[in-house]
């Protein structure tokens, strides 16, 4: 253990050498903007990780305590960026992480984290964007997840980014919506905890679901559009006969009532 212990200090002060050495820009080395998107609706918690602990260095916050490095948050305004004051009751700092705990449309923008002591410093940024709800609905439309399924697939649907809100050894209290009403679900669907499977995927299933769980005295929403298309069919290949093409017509658009054939014009004739 204690082995493994200092061969990851190890491989992290190389890293930062390395970096260091190479790509320190001012003498801090800039990460720019994580790909990783918080969002969020008014009103609800969010916790925002440092992502240099889980994308860019092999280390975690206790272990770089440990190596007399600071973990410093800033608010990123115009061109500059602007030390957080933690007032601990709205806002507050914890481990690797601060925490919203009613997000407010004033916290939108970019939050960087800074780890540095006297000789090293890496930088990265993180989006947070929080909006209101959408005139007389339960979501915003511009924070919506996507996902996609043809028709008679089997599709899961998870709810997401729910990770930091999910206490653990506790069953969540979770309920689901589809188009803000409470979901009645057909006796097909398997609904689990954070999830539901829709084992064969129909049109009427398009729409938008989201999940609300109950953290505290808050609820944290996420809300999927589930757009549903038509699956793609094969085309009649070119030894195919008219007669076997009309039998693979019946047999898919009993299936979909739907159906493209495309036979090879020499061999529309044939019976």
């Amino acid at each position: 253990m204690i082995f493994k212990f200092i061969l990851l200090t190890f491989n992290f002060l190389w890293l930062m050498v390395v970096f260091h050495l190479c790509f320190a820009v001012d003498g801090c080395i800039d990460w720019s903007v994580d790909l990783k998107k918080y969002r969020a609706l008014a009103g609800e918690p969010v916790r925002v990780k440092c992502a240099l602990f889980y994308s860019y260095i092999r280390t975690n916050y206790t272990m770089a305590q440990s190596t007399k490095l600071r973990l410093i948050w800033y608010k990123n305004r115009e061109d500059s960026e602007e030390p957080i004051i933690f007032s601990g009751h709205r806002l507050s700092k914890e481990d690797d992480s601060i925490w919203f705990r009613s997000a407010e449309m004033q916290d939108n923008g970019f939050y960087t984290c800074v780890l540095r002591n006297s000789t090293y410093c890496m930088k990265v940024s993180m989006s947070l964007t929080v909006e209101d709800n959408d005139s007389g609905l339960c979501y915003n439309s511009k924070i919506r997840y996507l996902e996609k399924s043809e028709i008679t697939k089997k599709k899961e649907i998870t709810c997401p980014d729910i990770e930091d809100y999910l206490a653990p050894y506790k069953q969540p209290v979770m309920t689901w919506y589809k188009e803000c009403k409470p979901k009645i679900w057909r006796s097909t669907i398997i609904v689990n905890v954070t999830s539901f499977i829709i084992p064969s995927v129909e049109e009427s299933d398009a729409g938008n679901y989201t999940c609300e769980l109950k953290y505290g005295s808050k609820f944290v929403r996420r809300t999927t559009e589930l757009k549903v298309t038509g699956r793609k069919l094969q085309s009649c290949n070119k030894t195919e006969t008219y007669r076997e093409c009309i039998s693979n017509f019946v047999k898919e658009f009993h299936d979909l009532k739907m159906f493209s054939c495309n036979c090879c014009y020499s061999t529309f004739f044939q019976f």
